[in-house]
């Protein structure tokens, strides 16, 4: 468990079914996160801003791979 395999699972959980990025802020959401892993504390989880970076960047970088390869 580490607050950058939870960010990543978030991330992919938003984008592959089609979720709402505002989900990483709900409560509920949160509070599913924190039953997994009882020790969690609030800067271990992801917030809504966390998972739209991490998107961000993931595409960004996606891109130059795509470019180089093309190259």
């Amino acid at each position: 468990f580490s607050r950058d395999s939870v960010l990543r699972a978030v991330a992919e959980f938003v984008v592959c079914d089609d979720q709402s990025l505002a989900l990483a802020n709900k409560t509920t959401f949160r509070n599913c996160l924190v039953a997994m892993r009882p020790a969690a504390t609030i800067a271990d989880l992801p917030s809504t801003h966390d998972v739209t970076t991490y998107i961000h960047n993931s595409f960004i970088k996606l891109i130059k791979d795509i470019k180089a390869e093309m190259q």
